[in-house]
C-alpha cells in the first residue's frame, strides 16, 4: 500500500515496506477507488466504523457520511477535487455502523500514475470523537460561561488584554477604553496603593488562583460588587502565561444582603432573639431576650425551651402540639406567659419563625419578642379598676333610679302641696270676707248700741224731770215718782248695759280687726307658699329632668366600661 501520492523508487523496499506496516499499525487506514467505491481497509479502520470489510468492500464511501452531506454538491465537489489529485485534509464528521456518529482527524491522499493520473485515494485517519466530545464539551462550556458571566483577561501584570460584552455591561466601558491599561482603574485609589494590593498581583504572577466577593468600581466612579475567580492560564511547560477572570455581578444581591443584614441588626438591637433547633433546645440568644428572661446565654444554651415556662403547661398536649407545629413550618405568633429566672412572670409579644433549607424543611426556629410585662400588668390594673368602677357605676345607677322614683313621688307632693296651698288661699280669702262683713255688722250694732245708750240717756234724763215735776205735785206725784224713779233705775241700767255693749263691741270690733290683719298676713303667706311650691314643684322637675340626663349617663358609662373591659381582655390574649 503506497504511503502517499508519489514515492521514492530509490528507496530500499524493506524500508518502504517498515513504513506502511508502521502507519497500518498507528492509523486507520482505508482505500477507496476514484469513483469513491471502498477498496480494502485496515482494521483500525473497521473497529472505528464498526463494520467488518465485506460490509464495506465495494460500498460507496458516501455510506460513511451523513445523508444530507453525501447528497450535497459540497460532497460532490469533494470528490472532484480528489480525482484531479487535490489533497484534502482537516476533521471530518461520518457516520459508523448503526448511525454513530464518529469524528476523524484525516487526509485523503490522492495516488497518481507514472502520467499524474489519480488512480485511488488512500485516507489515514485517526478517532478524534470523544477529543472532539471533549472539545465540545469544553468550547460549550467556554461559550455558556462567556454568555453567563463577565469575563475579561490580563497578562501577569495586570494589563488589560480582552473582556467580553458581559464585563463591559457591567463596568459600563467600551472595550478600547479599557484594553491596555491596568486593572488599577477598577479599584480605589487607596487599595492600588497599598501592599495588599501589589502582593494580590504578585500571588496571580506565581500562578495562585483568588476567588471571592470584590468592590469594583465602574465607569463615573460607581460602586460594583463582583463575586469573581481570577484564574492563572498555564502554558504547556505549566508556567503563567496570563490570568482570566470570571466574574458575577452581585451588586444587587449585595445590596440587599446589606439591607437584609441592617435590618436584621435592627430587628438585634430593638427585639429580643432567641434560636431553637426542631427539638426545642436553646441554639443561641441576643442580650435583649438575655435582659428580658433574666439569664445568661451560658445557662440557657443546650437547654430546652420549657426551661422558659409554666411546669403544668409543659406537659400539656397543647404544648406538644405547639413544637410539632413548629416542626411542620407553620408560624406561631400571639402573646405568651413565660418564665424568667427565679420563677418571675414574663410576658412576650413573640412570632416563632421556622428557617427553612432550600428543599423547604425546617432547620431551626427563631423566635423574635419583646417584653410586654408592664402592658399586661397595665391591662390587669385596667380590667380591675374596670370591674371595680362598672360596679360603683351600677351602684350610682341604682341611686339615681331612687333619686329618680323619689323626685317623680316629690313632685307629686309639692303638686299635691301647691293644691293645698292655693285652697287655703282660697279659704283665707274667703274668711277674710266674712270678717269684712262681722266688721261691718258690727259697726252697724255699735250704731244701734249707741241709739240704745242716748235713748237710755234721754229715758233717764226724762225719768229725772218726771221725779222732779212728782216732788212739785206732792202726795199725787208720790206713785208716778216711785214709777220715774223705777224707769230712771231702769235707764240707768239700760245705758250701763250699752255702754257696756259698745265697749264689747268695740273690743270685738278690734279682735276682729286684728283677724282680718292676721289672715290677711296669713293670706300674704299663703301665697308666698304658693309661690315657693311653684318654684320648688319647679326645681323638683329640673331635678327629675336631670336624673333622668344621670341615669342615661351612667348607663353610657356602664356600657363604655364593659367595653374597655371587654377589648382589655380580647385584645391580647396570652398564650401560656
Amino acid at each position: 500500500m503506497p504511503a502517499s501520492a508519489s514515492s521514492d523508487a530509490d528507496r530500499p523496499f524493506s524500508e518502504e515496506s517498515g513504513l506502511v506496516t508502521a502507519l497500518d499499525r498507528s492509523l486507520a487506514v482505508i482505500e477507496l477507488a476514484i469513483d469513491g467505491t471502498v477498496i480494502t481497509a485496515n482494521q483500525n479502520f473497521l473497529d472505528i466504523v464498526g463494520y467488518t470489510l465485506r460490509e464495506i468492500q465495494g460500498q460507496h464511501h458516501r455510506l460513511l457520511c451523513p445523508g444530507d452531506y453525501a447528497e450535497s454538491s459540497e460532497y460532490a465537489d469533494f470528490w472532484d477535487r480528489l480525482r484531479a489529485g487535490h489533497f484534502e485534509a482537516g476533521e471530518f464528521l461520518r457516520v459508523a455502523k448503526g448511525g454513530r456518529e464518529v469524528w476523524l482527524q484525516a487526509t485523503y491522499n490522492p495516488i497518481l500514475d507514472e502520467d499524474g493520473v489519480t488512480t485511488k485515494v488512500v485516507k489515514f485517519a485517526q478517532d478524534i470523537t470523544e477529543a472532539k466530545r471533549q472539545n465540545a464539551d469544553f468550547l460549550g462550556k467556554v461559550d455558556a460561561i462567556e454568555r453567563a458571566q463577565a469575563v475579561i483577561e490580563f497578562d501577569l501584570e495586570g494589563t488589560i488584554l480582552n473582556a467580553n460584552r458581559n464585563f463591559l455591561d457591567v463596568v459600563g466601558y467600551a472595550l478600547p477604553d479599557i484594553q491596555g491599561k491596568h486593572h488599577r482603574m477598577f479599584v480605589d485609589a487607596e487599595l492600588a496603593a497599598s501592599q495588599e494590593y501589589a502582593e494580590f498581583w504578585e500571588r496571580l504572577g506565581a500562578g495562585q488562583f483568588e476567588a471571592g466577593e470584590y468592590r469594583r468600581l465602574g465607569k463615573g466612579g460607581r460602586e460594583v460588587w463582583l463575586q469573581a475567580t481570577y484564574n492563572p492560564i498555564l502554558d504547556a511547560k505549566g508556567a503563567p502565561m496570563k490570568v482570566v477572570k470570571f466574574a458575577t455581578d452581585v451588586t444587587a444581591s449585595k445590596l440587599a444582603n446589606a439591607e437584609i443584614r441592617a435590618r436584621v441588626n435592627a430587628v438585634d438591637r430593638a427585639q429580643a432573639v432567641i434560636e431553637f433547633d426542631l427539638d426545642g433546645l436553646v441554639l443561641d440568644a441576643n442580650e435583649n431576650f438575655l435582659r428580658t428572661i433574666g439569664y445568661s446565654l451560658r445557662e440557657i444554651v443546650g437547654q430546652h425551651h420549657s426551661t422558659f415556662c409554666d411546669a403544668e403547661y409543659t406537659r400539656s398536649t397543647e404544648y406538644r402540639d405547639f413544637w410539632l407545629r413548629l416542626g411542620k413550618g407553620e408560624v406561631i405568633a400571639g402573646r405568651f406567659h413565660r418564665k424568667g429566672k427565679y420563677d418571675r412572670d414574663v410576658y412576650i409579644q413573640a412570632t416563632y419563625n421556622p428557617v427553612l433549607d432550600l428543599s423547604g424543611k425546617p432547620v431551626k426556629v427563631i423566635k423574635y419578642a419583646y417584653d410586654v410585662t408592664a402592658e399586661v400588668e397595665r391591662e390587669h390594673r385596667i380590667d380591675s379598676g374596670t370591674q371595680e368602677m362598672t360596679s360603683s357605676v351600677r351602684d350610682l345607677a341604682t341611686s339615681i333610679v331612687e333619686i329618680a322614683s323619689e323626685s317623680r313621688t316629690a313632685t307629686e307632693l309639692a303638686a299635691e302641696t301647691h293644691g293645698n296651698a292655693e285652697q287655703g288661699v282660697e279659704a283665707l280669702r274667703a274668711s277674710i270676707e266674712a270678717i269684712s262683713l262681722i266688721q261691718k255688722s258690727s259697726t252697724s250694732i255699735s250704731d244701734i248700741v249707741k241709739v240704745i245708750g242716748e235713748i237710755a240717756s234721754q229715758t233717764n234724763l226724762l225719768a229725772f224731770n218726771a221725779s222732779i215735776e212728782a216732788a212739785r205735785a206732792g202726795e199725787h206725784g208720790v206713785g208716778f215718782s216711785i214709777v220715774a224713779g223705777e224707769v230712771r233705775k231702769l235707764a240707768e241700767r239700760s245705758f250701763e248695759a250699752a255702754q257696756q255693749i259698745g265697749r264689747l263691741i268695740d273690743e270685738s270690733a278690734d279682735r276682729v280687726n286684728q283677724g282680718s290683719e292676721v289672715s290677711k298676713r296669713a293670706e300674704a303667706a299663703f301665697e308666698r307658699i304658693v309661690t315657693s311650691v311653684s318654684r320648688t314643684n319647679e326645681a323638683i322637675r329640673t331635678i327629675s329632668a336631670s336624673t333622668r340626663v344621670q341615669q342615661e349617663a351612667s348607663e353610657h358609662v356602664n356600657s363604655l366600661i364593659d367595653q374597655l373591659s371587654s377589648a382589655t381582655a380580647n385584645a391580647a390574649p396570652v398564650i401560656r
